[in-house]
């Protein structure tokens, strides 16, 4: 029975506990909604405080002992000592390496979108994907041109696809009707019967008249993603709007005052529970 009891006082005293947290939670939500000083601007660190990783300061260090070794072994010192006037002396000294750094990171980022361009093709243009795998193994430099020109044709349907795969259908679909109107064209001038020129010809104007729809479908899609933008926009302004006319409350501009001054002057140890 006591044990009992002594379940039931911890289980109530756990229940107040927990209705006593949500209403400073509450207040807290309220506070960070009405809290003025979330939207002001960070301070962004210098680029070369943004470029310097762990990395990067190894890299440059190890192509400064390379090149000038008192440098790097009085910049070692200067690392114990004073770090912001390593990092500072280290960013002019070590351009070589930062150059490098940026350069590697372009070309990982373009060997990957070359990849996604590959796998695109696989799925889309097979045989085209087939016949470029066997460039890369037999000739390297065929490859490379044969990989541009690829990009070159389909780069732009590619590209479109990642951000719309609708549209990219769209675009895939209109160039393989613009290729058969070429190809019905060129048949067409060489063609030397006047009812097979007929026949092509009424083939022709159908291509082109599926050309015509998916044109309009392709400017469909992009005016629903402008209406969409707008409508974020839109969305935005009415936000802003309304926490416009919470700031203009004087007892709001009150709190966020006090509790500015606060985070500037108060400079107090607090005690950690947990």
């Amino acid at each position: 029975m006591q044990l009992l009891r002594v379940a039931a006082f911890l289980a109530g005293f756990a229940m107040a506990g927990g209705v006593a947290a949500a209403q400073p939670a509450t207040a807290e939500s309220k506070q960070a909604k009405n809290d003025i000083w979330k939207d002001e601007p960070k301070e962004t660190p210098p680029s070369w405080q943004r470029d310097l990783s762990k990395d990067v300061v190894e890299k440059i260090m190890k192509g400064l002992q390379q090149r000038d070794p008192a440098k790097a072994n009085e910049l070692s010192e200067l690392r114990q000592k004073d770090p912001e006037r390593f990092q500072a002396q280290l960013r002019q000294l070590g351009q070589p390496e930062l150059d490098q750094n940026i350069r590697d990171r372009l070309e990982t980022r373009r060997q990957e979108r070359n990849a996604k361009f590959v796998e695109w093709l696989k799925a889309n243009y097979p045989k085209e994907e087939q016949a470029l795998a066997k460039l890369k193994e037999t000739d390297p430099q065929l490859y490379i041109s044969s990989f541009d020109r690829l990009m070159k044709q389909y780069g732009y349907i590619f590209e479109a696809n990642n951000s719309s795969p609708e549209m990219g259908a769209v675009l895939k679909a209109d160039f393989e009707l613009k290729t058969r109107a070429d190809e019905l064209w060129r048949q067409i001038r060489n063609e030397k019967s006047d009812a097979k020129k007929q026949a092509l010809g009424m083939e022709l104007q159908d291509v082109i008249a599926k050309r015509y729809d998916l044109i309009v479908r392709r400017k469909e899609i992009a005016c629903e993603q402008l209406l969409k933008k707008l409508n974020d926009l839109q969305n935005q302004v009415q936000e802003t709007k309304g926490e416009i006319a919470t700031w203009r409350d004087p007892k709001i501009k009150q709190e966020n005052v006090k509790r500015r001054v606060q985070a500037l002057t108060e400079n107090k140890v607090r005690f950690k529970w947990d």
